[in-house]
């Protein structure tokens, strides 16, 4: 991409915008125009139509969220970026639903700037040339799951270990799984394999990475499965950015038949990275209140970031025996239909615990069947049905 970009600021204090327009310029930008909030902002960015909007959000957010939705109107086709000196993940929740494409701590440095623009632009291009019916010459992709729930503590890993697994032991596909979960990271317990390199590694060696060598970074599992672990250390999420996180499921896609993408049950850059690499995006809610209350959120949020409904599939985990809710009743509140539903199972736990994924360890438990049939509709194929003779027998 050209390093000539033209930018155009929106930001209603004056010494923070002064500071950007600084970073911006280090960075290789043009600064064509600058503004408040309301209708300078958007006078402005009509009058200089720039390639992307850098957009300032701060409490309270009424205003900033307001004039997000008024740029949308008039300019749909130009990205905007959010920064801000809030960090927490309720912020960066209301940027994303409000329209930004992604979000920055202040004060933004040249060097994030760059990397965040030229991402999201890439990103927007990708979109214009899907709309547009062309395809760019590149190699066969293979099919990216990513597993994404609005909370923690509702089974997503649990489901992406099993899930990866009957994939690879049911539709003789070749399956990568990538542990992004940015706080916990337990692909490679509950799979019992030992790390030896995470996806962290892949991220300071991007540059030289290619689909080839990306393998040298993973780790097989018993079943076949191939595994990119997370970093043992958490503070080493802090070196990757949304080109990295892009840049390694692209590969991936590149080299094999499946992709399971593990996220943790908060929403982040990385996260958002994950969700918009995805062709499918398991959405993940236990039976609780909250959990319900959550998934309407990351529903909601994904419709704001244009996801289509076709591409988001409901899974409802029961992770305890005790629901007093029915499915019809989270259909109900949600208005989404549930996709799938993985019954409860005293076996999954001791499953994890053994670092054993229940669909090899008990194939005929109700969870087994369950993920082992999930599998076989996201691969388009059918069951063949074993009688009670043949499970008796293992044949």
């Amino acid at each position: 991409m050209p390093k000539n970009l033209e930018v155009v600021v929106v930001d209603p204090d004056v010494n923070s915008r002064a500071d950007t327009n600084r970073a911006l310029a280090l960075a290789h930008f043009t600064v064509t125009g600058e503004a408040g909030y309301g209708i300078d902002a958007v006078t402005m960015a009509r009058e200089k139509n720039p390639d992307i909007i850098v957009l300032a959000m701060e409490e309270p957010v009424a205003r900033a969220s307001q004039t997000m939705s008024a740029l949308a109107d008039a300019l749909p086709e130009t990205p905007v970026i959010v920064y801000s000196s809030l960090s927490d993940a309720a912020s960066v929740r209301r940027a994303m639903v409000s329209g930004a494409r992604d979000y920055l701590v202040k004060p933004p440095r040249p060097e994030e700037l760059a990397r965040a623009i030229y991402a999201v632009l890439e990103q927007e291009e990708r979109r214009r040339t899907r709309l547009t019916g062309e395809t760019a010459s590149s190699a066969a992709r293979g099919t990216v799951i990513t597993i994404f729930g609005a909370k923690g503590g509702i089974g997503k890993t649990t489901i992406a270990t099993n899930l990866a697994t009957a994939l690879c032991k049911n539709t003789n596909s070749s399956i990568a799984i990538v542990d992004m979960d940015t706080r916990f990271g337990d692909v490679a317990i509950m799979m019992d394999v030992v790390v030896e390199y995470s996806i962290a590694d892949v991220g300071r060696n991007i540059d030289s990475v290619d689909r080839d060598t990306v393998r040298d970074y993973l780790v097989q599992h018993g079943s076949g499965v191939q595994i990119l672990p997370a970093p043992l250390h958490p503070t080493e999420w802090g070196a990757l950015h949304r080109h990295h996180i892009a840049r390694v499921i692209e590969l991936l896609s590149q080299t094999f038949d499946y992709v399971v993408v593990d996220t943790p049950g908060a929403f982040n850059e990385l996260v958002a990275t994950a969700l918009e690499s995805a062709d499918i995006i398991l959405l993940v809610t236990s039976m609780d209140i909250a959990s319900i209350k959550d998934t309407a959120l990351a529903l909601e949020m994904l419709r704001a970031a244009a996801v289509s409904d076709d591409k988001v599939k409901l899974v409802i985990n029961h992770s305890t025996s005790s629901n007093s809710l029915r499915a019809e009743d989270v259909e109900r509140v949600l208005e989404y239909e549930v996709w799938w539903r993985i019954p409860h199972d005293v076996a999954v736990s001791n499953s994890n615990q053994l670092g054993q994924p229940i669909v090899l360890a008990k194939p005929y438990a109700r969870a087994s069947r369950a993920i082992t049939d999930m599998a076989y509709s996201l691969a388009g194929l059918k069951r063949e049905r074993k009688g009670f003779l043949d499970r008796v027998l293992g044949r």
